[in-house]
C-alpha cells in the first residue's frame, strides 16, 4: 500500500520529532538536511559528475539524473552540475533520495532516480510521475519545510515567495508546492 501524501507528511513530522538536539533543534531554519541523512540514517551524500557510473544505474537516454540512492552501499549520489547551479535543487534531491530510503526499502530496489520531471520549467507533456517518486517529492518538501515553520515564516515575511525560498534555502518550484499545500489545510 502506497502512503498519502497527508501520510508522509505524518511520517516526516515524527521523524523531525526524533531528530537529536546537537543534530537539529527543530526550528533553526535551514533544515539541515545533509546531517540528517548523514549523523541520523548513516548516509553518505556524493556529488558525481557522471551518474550513470553508478552501479546498477538504469540506461536514462537524454534525461538527466538528479539524484540515486544505492540502498546496497548507504549512498546518495546528487548530480554535481545541478549542485553547482541550484542549492535548493541539491537540498531537495537528498531529501528525495532519503524519502525512498525511509518509505521504500519494501521494494528492494537497489537505485531510485529522479530525472528532469520535477524540474524548474517542466513541460506540459511531462508523463505522470510514479505514486512512489509524488511521495518522495512530499517527503522531500515535508523535511526541509515543515508546515509549522513555513507557516511561522509566512506570518513574518507574508507569501514572499523569493524570501522564503532564501530562508528555507529551497526552489521556488518546491516553496509555491508547500505553499499551495498550507493554503489547502486552511
Amino acid at each position: 500500500m502506497n502512503p498519502s501524501v497527508e501520510e508522509v507528511e505524518t511520517t516526516v513530522n515524527g521523524l523531525l520529532s526524533k531528530v537529536p538536539q546537537y543534530v537539529w533543534d527543530g526550528e533553526r531554519l535551514p533544515v539541515p538536511v545533509d546531517e540528517i541523512v548523514s549523523d541520523v540514517y548513516g548516509l553518505y551524500i556524493r556529488l558525481v559528475e557522471d551518474m550513470a557510473s553508478a552501479p546498477g544505474c538504469p540506461e536514462v537516454g537524454t534525461e538527466t539524473i538528479s539524484g540515486l540512492l544505492l540502498t546496497e552501499r548507504g549512498e546518495i549520489w546528487v548530480n554535481a552540475w545541478e549542485a553547482g547551479q541550484w542549492e535548493g535543487r541539491r537540498r531537495f534531491t537528498i531529501g528525495h533520495e532519503l524519502g525512498h530510503y525511509v518509505m521504500h526499502q519494501e521494494s528492494k530496489s537497489r537505485v531510485f532516480c529522479r530525472t528532469d520531471a520535477i524540474s524548474e520549467g517542466a513541460e506540459a507533456d511531462k508523463p505522470v510521475k510514479p505514486p512512489m517518486e509524488v511521495q518522495a517529492d512530499a517527503f522531500a518538501a515535508a523535511m526541509l519545510m515543515p508546515m509549522h515553520l513555513v507557516e511561522a515564516q509566512v506570518a513574518v515575511l507574508g507569501p514572499d515567495v523569493d524570501a522564503l525560498c532564501q530562508v528555507f534555502e529551497t526552489s521556488n518550484k518546491a516553496m509555491n508546492y508547500r505553499l499551495e499545500a498550507m493554503a489547502s489545510h486552511d
